[in-house]
């Protein structure tokens, strides 16, 4: 089983502000997240995506309720809703989507969550939602660490809100650099 990331950015490739801030983001990018949710079956987050998406209060966690969502944390452990999993790594997320019959696992985690997934070699498609604001700095797509991906650009639309929305298939990923 495979994975699809999926992620809104700035122009330049910020997932969020340094300070995890997200109000450069459209509200239509998050209704372009819940329908590939739905389509999905659930969602895999990080804590911290949990937690961001919780304090921002509004009808965004009831849009969520109904949706199976699996947290990958390694930090502290809290209480959550009926239809929330937690689990410890990227492979133990993929086997509560297997027993949830689900065919392809839906990321859209943080930086640390991203990674994991790409060191563990379990995305085979990215989905970014490029949004029409350039950041300075911010919150990078994945966190620091060698390695590189190959990609095919397989697909692009443009969406409401001046959103493009570029799809990738995976073709390689090359890790540890330094020792070629």
């Amino acid at each position: 089983m495979k994975t699809t990331l999926f992620m809104a950015v700035s122009a330049n490739g910020f997932v969020a502000r340094r300070d995890g801030d997200e109000d450069f983001l459209p509200h239509d990018g998050w209704l372009k997240m819940l329908e590939f949710a739905k389509k999905y079956g659930h969602f895999i987050w990080g804590r911290k995506t949990y937690e961001a998406v919780q304090s921002w209060g509004g009808d965004f966690m009831k849009d969520i309720e109904n949706i199976p969502t699996i947290i990958v944390s390694n930090g502290k452990k809290s209480s959550y809703p009926e239809n929330v999993a937690v689990c410890s790594s990227p492979i133990e997320a993929m086997s509560i989507v297997e027993r949830m019959g689900q065919k392809k696992a839906f990321l859209s985690g943080g930086p640390t969550l991203n990674t994991a997934f790409i060191k563990a070699g379990l995305i085979d498609e990215i989905i970014l939602n490029y949004n029409p604001t350039i950041l300075a700095n911010g919150i990078k797509l994945f966190s620091e660490s060698d390695f590189e991906l190959k990609l095919k650009l397989e697909e692009v639309k443009e969406l409401s809100s001046d959103i493009v929305q570029m799809r990738y298939s995976v073709i390689e990923v090359l890790t540890d650099k330094s020792a070629q």
